[in-house]
């Protein structure tokens, strides 16, 4: 029975998001299918909306939280 560290896992790129939204986005580079893919990434964005509702004061701001979901991705999606 080994324990998981917060030192022992992938840093996080955005810690406002947390490590769920992280995780979910490195689900979503796995998917290949690319409109199941794409229906998941907006589920994803609205979730980073609902954890940081601030954003929304912003001009933009899904253009932003897009930003965000590609920097976490390392742009790969």
């Amino acid at each position: 029975m080994g324990f998981d560290y917060n030192t022992q896992r992938n840093k996080l790129i955005f810690q406002e998001y947390g490590r769920h939204v992280q995780k979910m986005v490195e689900y979503l580079m796995t998917i290949e299918d690319r409109e199941k893919r794409n229906k998941l990434a907006q589920v994803v964005i609205n979730v980073m909306g609902n954890i940081n509702p601030q954003l929304r004061d912003t001009s933009e701001f899904k253009h932003k939280l897009w930003d965000h979901l590609f920097v976490i991705s390392n742009f790969q999606l």
